[in-house]
């Protein structure tokens, strides 16, 4: 081993080789390292940032396409609410443009259960530095700790958010608050848009193994079409949170329980409502029958009265006769047989009682419930042209679709 200076050492390398390696000590790298920041201090010096320049750029950059304004914002769902801002790319963004600075991000600690990473920040023109860590779980819902590989992607995406704190702390927020709510409907669009978005997104998440009822459990909405612009921005935000391995599929979304399926959501749960409704009605009616052929509490007196014994005895024979004067029911059941075929032919409303006038009042209640021309073809093809309905069913429908479509068109 030979000494070269004071700073530097070669080592041997294997023999045959003919390599040597530097090995330089701790008081030279703070030595190049100082050297470097004093440079960068000198160079911020003789070009100072200009704040009307940063907002400008960053706000083109942010806003120059759909899928780069989708890359700025993240979603991930914590202590059961989900939590929404800017996302590791929109840092590096904001950097880019601000410009006279040094970011950087390391892990500085693993343990059994969570690895710990350091985002550093220094602004080299105003001499301001911002030191943060971050915190990750490496082990999953049962406790068990993750390999090796899975420890490191956790690490660099600690380091990445780390780095995206500690920048966006270093900033001042007011600079560059406006940039991301712009990037935000950037990303979303409008009303008009939504219902593209709305199923890019879905159909996104499905190749990922995610099904539509996974969606609504995490955004706790009824249905795929209840999803508005603020929930299209939470699926934007989770898939970034995705793609930047902040989060896993089992972390953002939740499975839907059983008991949910059975309160059903959206037209189905009507039909279910409908259906209960029809049956708790069925059922209430057949116990009023069976009383009245029950006329069984006139024995009880048997022996409160045994004197008057030989006349309950012949009370059981002029029961027939009792019986046979209902026999004026027969010429009233022809006439509901006559009408139940009437009843067939035409509207299914005069069948059991809440079953299918329900659904008709609920489907036309759907109809007027729509805010625009859109959403109104949309729920007709969806319950009217899509369910089973008799065709006297669908000409009231139109009745009503023809007269919110006016009411819609002149509003």
């Amino acid at each position: 081993m030979k000494s070269v200076g004071q700073e530097v050492e070669l080592i041997e390398g294997e023999e045959g080789s003919g390599t040597a390696l530097a090995k330089i000590d701790a008081s030279s790298l703070a030595i190049l390292n100082r050297s470097e920041i004093e440079q960068q201090v000198s160079t911020a010096k003789m070009y100072p940032r200009s704040i009307k320049r940063f907002r400008d750029e960053a706000m083109e950059m942010v806003t120059l396409t759909e899928k780069i304004a989708a890359e700025c914002i993240y979603a991930v769902p914590r202590g059961g609410k989900m939590i929404e801002g800017p996302s590791a790319r929109f840092g590096e963004i904001v950097t880019s443009a601000w410009g006279n600075c040094r970011v950087g991000g390391r892990v500085i600690g693993v343990d059994d259960e969570n690895v710990t990473a350091q985002g550093i920040f220094f602004d080299v023109e105003r001499n301001v530095t911002r030191v943060l860590e971050v915190k990750r779980r490496i082990t999953d819902k049962q406790g068990r700790r993750y390999n090796a590989d899975m420890i490191a992607t956790t690490g660099n995406a600690a380091s990445s958010v780390a780095a995206r704190n500690a920048t966006l702390s270093g900033i001042p927020k007011a600079f560059w608050v406006d940039m991301y709510e712009a990037a935000r409907k950037t990303a979303i669009g409008d009303v008009q848009t939504l219902s593209n978005k709305r199923a890019e997104m879905v159909a996104y998440f499905q190749k990922m193994g995610v099904l539509p009822d996974m969606i609504c459990a995490t955004l706790e909405v009824p249905g795929i079409e209840d999803i508005g612009l603020d929930e299209l921005a939470q699926l934007k935000g989770m898939a970034s949170a995705l793609r930047e391995g902040e989060a896993t599929v089992e972390q953002l979304f939740v499975m839907p329980e059983k008991e949910d399926k059975a309160a059903a959501k959206g037209t189905a749960g009507l039909k279910a409502k409908v259906k209960e409704k029809a049956e708790k009605a069925a059922a209430a009616k057949e116990p009023t029958k069976e009383p009245a052929k029950e006329p069984a509490k006139e024995p009880e007196k048997k022996p409160t009265e045994p004197v008057k014994a030989a006349e309950q005895e012949q009370v059981p024979f002029p029961d027939p006769a009792k019986t046979a004067e209902p026999a004026k029911t027969p010429d009233k059941a022809p006439e509901a047989a006559k009408t139940a075929p009437q009843e067939a032919a035409g509207s299914t409303e005069k069948k059991e009682a809440g079953g299918e006038s329900g659904m008709v009042s609920a489907i036309a209640a759907i109809l007027r419930g729509a805010k625009n021309t859109t959403e109104l073809d949309n729920a007709w093809r969806r319950e009217v042209e899509g369910g089973n309905l008799e065709k006297i069913d669908k000409k009231k429908l139109a009745y009503v679709y023809q007269e919110v479509n006016v009411k819609l068109r002149n509003g």
